[in-house]
This record gives C-alpha cells, sequence and structure tokens, in this order.
C-alpha cells in the first residue's frame, strides 16, 4: 500500500497534469477563436464599408443590353460595401420623366445621387435642390451644361465617364488599317445631337477619317441607338442607290446591328461587301464578329460601379475625389477575340 505521502503526490501529479492540459485546450481554443475572428470578421468590414448609406441612381434610357450590365454594376457594386441602392426602371424615355424621379429619390432620404443625364440640359433645379438638402451628386456616361451663374463644381461630385472622343478615332484607325491602301467609302450612323457621348464619337471618328488619307464619308444619317430605327434608316439608303459605300460607322452596338440585319434582307455580305464597326463591346456582336459578318467593336465598359463608389468612399473619408474619372475601351476585331 502506498503510504500518505506517496498518495498525496500521485494527486499532486494528476492534479498538475489535468491542469497542464487545461491549460492546453485554452491556448489551443483561444488560437481557434483568434483565427475565425481573423477569417471572417475582415470580410464582414470589408461589406459594410457604406453600412446604411442610400444611394441614389437615376436614368431614363432604353434598357440595351450595356445599359443593363451597367445597372448591374451599380448594384453590384453598392451590394459588396453594404449601401442600399434606390433604383427605378425609368417609365418613360424622357426628361421629364427624369426629373420627376430624381425628385423621388431626393425626398425617400438619399445620402448621394448618381445621375445618367438623358440630356445636356435641364437639370438646374433640380442639382440646386440636391445640394440645398446636401445630396452630393455623381455624374455618369454624360456631363451636363449648367446656366452661366451657376459654377457646376459647386453642384457636381464627380464625373465617371469613357473617353468618347478617343473610341471614335479608334473606329477610325481599324478601319484605316483594314483597307490599307485601298480606299474606305463610309457611311456614319450618328447618334442623336442632345447626346454628349455620341456628340464626341462623331467628332473623334472625323478627326481620325482626316488623319488617313483612305477615309472618305459617303453619308450622315441619324439613328437614336437602337437596332429597328437603324435598319430602317440603312434600307432606306440602300433603296435611294445614290451612293457607294463599303464600310459603317455606328456610334452605337445596337445601330451597328441593326445595319447588318438591312445588309442581311438587302441580299448584301456584311463582312465582305460591307464592313461594319462599331462602340459597345456587346455579347451580339462578339457573336457577329466571330460568324465574319462584322469587323469589330471598340468596348465601352459598362462598369461604372466601382468608380462611382470610390467617389463616395473617398468623400467619405473627407478627401477631395477626382473631378473625372475615365473608365477604359478597347478593341475587338476577329483576332483579338480568338
Amino acid at each position: 500500500l502506498l503510504s500518505r505521502r506517496q498518495r498525496q503526490m500521485c494527486i499532486r501529479d494528476r492534479y498538475m497534469r489535468k491542469k497542464i492540459i487545461a491549460a492546453c485546450l485554452a491556448v489551443m481554443l483561444a488560437c481557434l477563436l483568434w483565427l475565425v475572428k481573423d477569417r471572417w470578421s475582415l470580410p464582414a468590414a470589408q461589406k459594410t464599408e457604406h453600412e446604411g448609406l442610400r444611394v441614389g441612381l437615376s436614368q431614363a434610357e432604353p434598357l440595351t443590353p450595356w445599359k443593363t450590365a451597367q445597372i448591374k454594376s451599380f448594384k453590384e457594386a453598392a451590394r459588396r460595401r453594404g449601401a442600399q441602392l434606390i433604383y427605378h426602371a425609368p417609365e418613360e424615355e424622357s426628361l421629364e420623366w427624369q426629373i420627376e424621379d430624381i425628385y423621388g429619390l431626393l425626398d425617400a432620404g438619399i445620402d448621394y445621387l448618381i445621375l445618367i443625364p438623358s440630356a445636356r440640359n435641364g437639370y438646374d433645379q433640380v442639382l440646386l435642390e440636391a445640394r440645398q438638402r446636401g445630396v452630393p451628386v455623381i455624374l455618369a456616361e454624360q456631363d451636363v451644361e449648367m446656366e452661366p451663374e451657376y459654377d457646376r463644381e459647386d453642384y457636381i461630385l464627380g464625373y465617371v465617364a469613357s473617353d468618347y472622343y478617343a473610341e471614335g478615332e479608334l473606329c477610325a484607325d481599324i478601319l484605316a488599317r483594314h483597307f490599307g491602301i485601298e480606299p474606305c467609302h463610309t457611311m456614319v450612323i450618328q447618334g442623336e445631337k442632345s447626346s454628349a457621348m455620341d456628340w464626341e464619337r462623331y467628332m473623334g471618328f472625323m478627326h481620325g477619317v482626316r488623319e488617313h488619307s483612305n477615309l472618305y464619308v459617303s453619308k450622315r444619317v441619324e439613328s437614336s441607338g437602337n437596332r429597328l430605327t437603324a435598319q430602317k434608316v440603312t434600307e432606306s439608303v440602300i433603296a435611294d442607290q445614290d451612293i457607294d459605300f463599303n464600310a459603317v460607322f455606328a456610334q452605337s452596338d445596337e445601330d451597328g446591328l441593326g445595319v447588318l440585319q438591312a445588309l442581311k434582307l438587302a441580299g448584301m455580305e456584311p463582312g465582305k461587301d460591307v464592313v461594319i464597326v462599331s462602340i459597345g463591346g456587346i455579347q451580339d456582336v462578339f457573336k457577329a464578329i466571330i460568324a465574319r459578318e462584322y469587323l469589330a467593336t471598340v468596348k465601352s465598359s459598362p462598369e461604372y460601379g466601382d468608380a462611382v463608389f470610390d467617389i463616395i468612399n473617398r468623400h467619405q473619408r473627407g478627401e477631395n475625389p477626382d473631378r473625372q474619372t475615365m473608365v477604359k475601351h478597347r478593341e475587338y476585331t476577329l483576332s483579338l477575340i480568338h
């Protein structure tokens, strides 16, 4: 039998072993909790960067595939930052409807307004109202003009857009490279005159035409950024038989696809008889390029969301964001898609 001293030593040893085991388990549990906290708390902080912010988005343009992708980018950027995006699909494609929509967003208590203007002018009063309510405004895609008595920079926090002039120039460069020493007689599908974006693309293309000796403009016709209108004006040009053209520059992919359909219905071979270059970068045009019915598109990225919310983020931190942010563009031809 063990003596009392030996029994006490055995009990003490068991106690010490239990204490050591308990201490080890406590250390292991603490490490596990730290790892879990480190793994999950950081993403949560990133997702709630603007938690509680209410951001309004107003636009009154047709919901084309490009426009749908742009709106999706705003929604995803807001979700990633924990902000609430308030957006109403346009009931009318008019300035009047958009003005009413903006007042409705302001009444809803938004903290920021993302405005995609449908015209150059006509926003003075709502911009004044937004300023009076302390709601900063970020312009996207198109700029606005205000009356001379207003300093635009007092009413606009930032402006996010692509370099439309450079997009038009690039389209001219693509045609010049394609035709080489052969003459390129181009029909230009001109956008709406009220659109600063369409006007800048047109001016950029015309500058490119002047830079290349093999480029000529045979005809200019107007469209409205949709396939059916562009198809009808192209059918009218073909029916008149008063011009000869072997290329088309369209200021949007939607216009270009309308031209493509008109050429097919006229029994012409798009890609051979007439080549088309346009701006946008939507999937239907990529398919036409792969089918060798379309020469090229300049992809004007619809990914505006992060750029806009970066402006909001800097403003929230008390910084002065850049007045203008450019969204990148790039060309896609058959060789660049494969």
